[in-house]
Parts: C-alpha cells; structure tokens; sequence
C-alpha cells in the first residue's frame, strides 16, 4: 500500500516538473523573411565567365548564320521568281529547285539552332556550378533567408530586392577572367519610404 503511494507520489511531482518547464520555455523567435530576387540567366551572362563564352559562341556560329541568312535570301528570290513565271514548265523547274534547296535550308537550320542550343546548355551548367557557391555565399552575408528567380513567377517585387548586379560583381570577384573589365552596373538603390498620410 505504501509502495503504491510512493510511486503515485512521483508520478505527480514528475507531472508537474513537466508543466512547469512547459510554461517557463519561451516559444522561439520567428525569423522575419529576407527575400532576394536574382534575374539568375541575365546574372550568368553578365559575368566575365558568361561574356567571354557568349563572345566565343558568336565567333564560332556567326558564319555559319551568316550563311544561311544569305540561302533564306536566295529562297525569297526564288519565290518571286515563281510568281513572276508565266509558263507551267518554268514554274515546275523553279518548284523543284526550290523544294530541294529549302529542304537542306531546313535541315541545317535545325542542326545550328540544336548546336547552339547544346553549347549554351553547357554554358549554363558551368556557370551554375560556380553561380549557387556564389548565391550561398551572398545570401549568408547578407542575411538573405530566400534566394528567388526573377525568371520563375513572381508577383511582385520591390526594386531594393533585386541584387542581380550585387551577385554579378561578386561572381566576378570569386572568378576573375583574364582581359575581360566588370560590367559598370549600379547596385539597385532602396527607395525612400513613402511619407505619411497628412491628417
């Protein structure tokens, strides 16, 4: 029987141990949300890294845009050229020269725009590698508690939280390229807050 008290006896006082450490835990803080917003493709390009590539991508495809830019003329002119013709036999030649040389117009068309598709693809990836140390980095000194995408649907936005220009130059602080200058962007500028309504 005085077992049974005993252990009843502490189960109370262990009860109320309990209770009275639940009420004196204070609840934590919540942390108030710090939001940045990044134009992240425009942030890629804008570097050093990016310019430089985008710069070799134009040498490397340039030519060969030039050249079908020049075919899609010869196209046009052979289009004009059925217009104007007056007998079937003309325009059953000019048919055919037209379909075979639109038809590899086509073809290669598609090759370039896959090629470049690829190499800015690969682009991309190599200067996100970099780009998501840089925002990790960015977003701890800064006190940022969200990172978002300008690209991804956001709602609104004020100009303060764009800190695309702040990631650009510390990209390029971190991964300095050789003969490439910064881009001279200005960092977004906080607005003045709106002053009172007058009573």
């Amino acid at each position: 029987m005085k077992l049974n008290t005993v252990i009843a006896g502490a189960a109370i006082l262990v009860a109320a141990a309990v209770t009275v450490r639940s009420q004196n835990t204070a609840a934590k803080p919540v942390m108030a949300a710090k939001v940045a917003v990044v134009a992240m493709r425009d942030a890629m390009l804008n570097t050093q890294d990016g310019r430089k590539a985008m710069s070799g991508m134009k040498d490397k495809f340039e030519p060969t845009r030039l050249e079908l830019e020049k075919r899609q003329k010869e196209l046009q002119s052979l289009s004009e050229q059925l217009r104007r013709a007056t007998t079937a036999d003309a325009q059953q030649k000019i048919n055919a020269e037209m379909a075979a040389k639109k038809k590899t117009f086509d073809r290669d068309a598609e090759d370039l725009n896959n090629e470049v598709q690829q190499e800015d693809g690969k682009l991309m990836e190599q200067i996100s590698q970099k780009m998501a140390g840089v925002i990790d980095e960015f977003a701890k000194k800064n006190g940022y508690t969200v990172v978002l995408d300008a690209a991804e649907p956001v709602m609104w936005a004020s100009e303060s939280s764009n800190v695309t220009p702040d990631v650009i130059k510390l990209y390029d602080q971190k991964f300095p390229v050789a003969g490439m200058a910064p881009l001279n962007i200005p960092a977004a500028q906080p607005k003045a807050p709106a002053a009172p309504p007058k009573k």
